[in-house]
């Protein structure tokens, strides 16, 4: 850690139900072993935060704590944006109210955000459950990806290199600087926030610092968003959300079509949309009418043409193009057989998560 300046960190939480986990994240947030922490939990009008109010009184940092009142259930997109806002810290760290971290997981994100000066630090994480079985997770080798102002260098490692770099917008210390001078921001009324905010994030920077040390342990709530979705299929909310991301990918891309990345940035768009489609097709929670349009949305390409230097034709971006230019009927059908067939864990495998 620098010892000469100690830069003030935003860690944000954005409080929302989950009343059998909440103690232990916040306290795992509490007992950071860096000292000079400014702690935001956002209120989303859920049922834990007379646990919150009870941790605070008992806990010596409680009093360090601000806390947002929402006023009414907004959503972990708009509680995001919140503390971004708020946030007085040089850097900004957001965990979810029912993760936890190790005890020296600022301390060792702030280490190497002082030892490179990157827009963001990520470091890697493990899925736990209710029972402490660990599992999967990402798991980064040490990397420094350092570039030119407007190289796009972090979004040729992610898009065009292949590599991981996980979607969560947790477990990541970010530059609030370059935070606001992006004007990145989650999509207010979005539950599924992550893609939109980390997608920007990915296409901003220029630097980032990639750290194999496990900080934070995600918990795979039953409950969640995410975990509802898996178990259960997507809701029309979640389903029209993912249409909305993409629209949103594809118009946030318009300005580069002549860039070298452009191709590989299509590729990820029609690889996800078809992801999108088949999850949607998949999922017993929404009539047949109701999958067609929303797959139709999905397979309906908004970007423009490729320029003479957007990069190589691969095989893959190749096929996907040819699949985007068949008929509507066509492609949806084709879906439907995916769905039948049952082949959601090889798409798994195209994709990052």
């Amino acid at each position: 850690m620098n010892k000469g300046r100690a830069d003030k960190i935003t860690l944000g939480i954005p409080v929302y139900n989950a009343a059998d986990l909440i103690e232990r994240s916040l306290l795992s947030a509490l007992n950071q072993t860096y000292p000079h922490i400014e702690y935001i939990l956002v209120d989303d009008k859920g049922n834990s935060m007379d646990i919150v109010h009870k941790v605070l009184r008992e806990h010596p940092r409680g009093k360090e704590v601000r806390i947002i009142d929402q006023k009414q259930n907004r959503g972990i997109g708009a509680s995001r944006n919140a503390i971004l806002d708020a946030a007085t810290g040089t850097y900004l760290f957001t965990m979810d109210c029912d993760d936890t971290i190790v005890p020296d997981c600022i301390e060792r994100l702030y280490a190497g955000m002082c030892q490179y000066r990157v827009d963001f630090v990520a470091a890697s994480f493990v899925r736990e459950d209710k029972t402490g079985r660990q599992y999967g997770g990402c798991h980064y080798p040490l990397t420094w990806i350092q570039g030119d102002p407007g190289s796009h260098s972090v979004a040729t490692y992610r898009y065009k290199e292949g590599n991981e770099i996980a979607v969560p917008t947790w477990n990541k210390l970010y530059d609030v600087a370059f935070l606001r001078r992006h004007r990145i921001r989650c999509k207010e009324g979005h539950w599924n926030e992550d893609p939109w905010f980390t997608y920007q994030v990915l296409l901003c920077a220029n630097s980032c610092l990639l750290l194999p040390d496990v900080t934070l342990h995600y918990m795979c709530n039953p409950l969640s968003v995410s975990e509802q979705s898996a178990s259960r299929g997507y809701s029309e909310q979640i389903a029209r959300q993912y249409v909305d991301i993409q629209k949103l990918k594809s118009r946030y891309i318009a300005s580069l079509s002549d860039n070298h990345l452009y191709r590989s940035l299509l590729t990820d768009i029609m690889t996800m949309s078809l992801y999108y489609s088949y999850r949607i097709g998949d999922s017993p929670r929404l009539n047949p009418n109701l999958q067609k349009e929303l797959i139709r949305a999905l397979l309906t390409l908004d970007t423009d043409a490729p320029g003479k230097r957007t990069g190589c034709h691969t095989g893959r971006y190749n096929v996907l193009r040819l699949f985007y230019s068949l008929p509507m009927d066509i492609k949806i059908a084709f879906v439907r057989i995916l769905v039948r067939w049952n082949v959601k864990e090889k798409i798994r495998r195209w994709i990052h998560f």
